[in-house]
């Protein structure tokens, strides 16, 4: 009986360990919604609606100049999109008008933005500092990214704000 016990619990523990490998790299088989959740006078918006008392927006420049006064909080940030990725538009690089950028990912990776998405933008996310492994920036390379540094700004976004073709 002791060890019928033992083998449930390594099997149980195996299985375990497989889905956790799994759902780690879930984005790379199941891409995320790059629908718009909502049509605004302002443009469309992916993700998650956009709040009611929605804040002003930062331009991502003056938020990277003064990072530690916008670090692990959120908020509106501006900018313009310079790149997207081009396996699931999972993620964006938001660049500021003094070539500060911000590398912004879908919350959860519960969404996208379309691949060929560029020009103004607001994210609504939380501002933060990002540390990745070499293995994480040869990622970003293979999905498109040109400018990927080992520490780079980030902003964990809720809600894309990509205003109608001017």
């Amino acid at each position: 009986m002791r060890n019928l016990l033992v083998v449930a619990i390594f099997c149980l523990g195996a299985s375990g360990l497989a889905f956790a490998h799994e759902s780690k790299h879930e984005h790379e088989k199941k891409a995320p919604n790059a629908e718009p959740i909502e049509q605004t006078e302002a443009g469309k918006v992916y993700g998650a609606k956009l709040p009611k008392d929605m804040p002003n927006a930062i331009e991502i420049g003056e938020a990277a100049d003064n990072a530690a006064a916008h670090m692990d909080k959120l908020g509106a940030f501006s900018g313009r999109i310079t790149e997207v990725c081009q396996n699931s538009g999972c993620w964006v690089v938001l660049t500021g008008s003094n070539g500060q950028l911000a590398r912004v990912t879908m919350h959860d990776h519960a969404f996208g933005v379309p691949k060929d998405s560029s020009g103004p933008a607001v994210v609504y996310g939380t501002f933060g500092k990002s540390v990745k492994s070499a293995g994480e920036v040869d990622h970003l390379k293979a999905e498109g990214a040109n400018n990927v540094q080992a520490e780079e700004l980030k902003i964990d976004a809720l809600s894309v704000l990509i205003p109608a073709a001017q």
